[in-house]
């Protein structure tokens, strides 16, 4: 079942950890691959944490303009890339 699993998120361009397997370890390849994946999810997820500061983009904004809620999100993205090199 893990197999067929690994298969169709490899196809879907998704990236999952190893997991240990039961009684046993992971080889130090995998452990490096877990660790290089893990780095990348922190970046991802100090992005998303960047974007949440600006609140309108984590609560629920409701509006009558068409797309606009498209382009807070684009405002959000564009002030927190602005704020990353500017640092």
């Amino acid at each position: 079942m893990e197999q067929v699993l690994r298969l169709i998120l490899t196809h879907l361009a998704v990236a999952i950890p190893h997991k240990k397997p039961r009684g046993g370890t992971l080889s130090d390849a995998q452990k490096q691959e877990n660790r290089a994946l893990s780095q990348s999810h922190v970046v991802c997820e100090n992005s998303f944490a960047g974007l949440k500061r600006y609140n309108a983009v984590s609560v629920v904004y409701r509006n009558r303009i068409e797309n606009f809620d498209d382009r807070l999100m684009l405002t959000a993205a564009g002030l927190w890339n602005f704020y990353l090199i500017a640092a």
